[in-house]
C-alpha cells in the first residue's frame, strides 16, 4: 500500500532545479529561514521487501542530467530515486506515470486524437512518503515543486489535507504555510501535519531515526532499474465518509 502526493507537469524539469525549488518550498512551508538539505539517492537494494543496502547520492553533475516529468520514451522513469532530508531516516520515492503511454486501446485512440489537436495529458511525478510527518512535509514541498515548475497541479486526493482540495501550488503553500515559532524542523512538520484535522492526527510518527551505517560514496554512474518504495509498516491516513 502507499499514500502519495502527486505534482503534474507539462513540461519537464531538470532534477537538480526540483529539488532546489523543493528545498525552498519546505522552508516556506515550515517557516524556516535556513533550507535543508534534500539528498537524491539511486541504486538501493531490496530483498523480500527489506532494504539491504542505502544506495548512493546522486553527484552534482548527475543531478542536471536527469529530467523529471518528461513524455514518453525522453523519461528517465527507469531510475530507482528517493529523496531523503538530510539528518532523517524518513524517504520519499518517486514514480513518474505518463497517462499517454497507457497500453489501453481506448486510451490509445483517445491519445491519437490528443496528439492530433495539440493537446497532451500531463505526466504525473509521485511522491511517495515513509508514513511520517516528516516525510509527508518532504513529499508536500517535492509534490508543489513538481506543479509549480511544470505548469501543473498539486493533488493531494490519497491524503487528503484541505476541503476542498487546492489545486494550485502557490495558494496552496499561503494557506497552508506555519508561522515561525522558533521550534525545531521536526516539531515544525509535525506541527504542519496536526493543521489537517482530517487526517485525525495522522501520521502518528513525526520522523524516522537516521539510517544505520552511511550511503555509499559517489561513484561513476550505474543507474538501475526501480523498486517500488517499501511500506514501512504505518497505516496510511484514516478515511472519512
Amino acid at each position: 500500500m502507499s499514500v502519495d502526493l502527486v505534482g503534474t507537469m507539462h513540461a519537464p524539469v531538470p532534477l537538480d532545479r526540483l529539488v532546489a525549488t523543493a528545498r525552498e518550498t519546505w522552508a516556506r512551508l515550515l517557516g524556516l529561514r535556513t533550507v535543508p538539505g534534500i539528498d537524491v539517492i539511486t541504486d538501493r537494494r531490496f530483498v523480500q521487501g527489506r532494504l539491504v543496502d542505502a544506495g548512493r547520492p546522486l553527484a552534482p553533475r548527475e543531478l542536471g542530467t536527469v529530467l523529471v516529468g518528461a513524455c514518453g520514451g525522453e523519461s528517465p522513469s527507469g531510475l530507482d530515486l528517493a529523496f531523503r532530508v538530510a539528518g532523517s531516516g524518513d524517504t520519499v520515492g518517486l514514480i513518474e506515470w505518463d497517462p499517454c503511454e497507457s497500453t489501453d486501446q481506448s486510451t490509445d485512440q483517445s491519445t491519437d486524437h490528443e496528439l492530433r489537436q495539440g493537446h497532451r495529458e500531463p505526466v504525473h511525478a509521485v511522491f511517495s512518503p515513509t508514513r511520517t510527518c516528516v516525510g509527508v512535509v518532504t513529499a508536500t514541498a517535492l509534490a508543489l515543486a513538481a506543479g509549480s515548475l511544470g505548469g501543473g497541479e498539486f493533488a493531494d486526493a490519497e491524503i487528503p489535507m484541505l476541503e476542498p482540495s487546492e489545486p494550485d501550488p502557490a495558494r496552496m503553500i499561503e494557506r497552508t504555510r506555519l508561522p515561525d515559532r522558533g521550534d525545531d524542523r521536526t516539531a515544525r512538520c509535525e506541527r504542519f501535519m496536526r493543521q489537517f484535522t482530517r487526517l485525525n492526527g495522522w501520521p502518528q510518527e513525526a520522523r524516522l531515526p537516521p539510517p544505520r551505517g552511511s550511503v555509499r560514496t559517489p561513484r561513476a554512474p550505474a543507474l538501475t532499474a526501480p523498486t517500488s518504495p517499501p511500506y514501512d509498516g504505518n497505516p496510511g491516513p484514516p478515511t472519512t465518509d
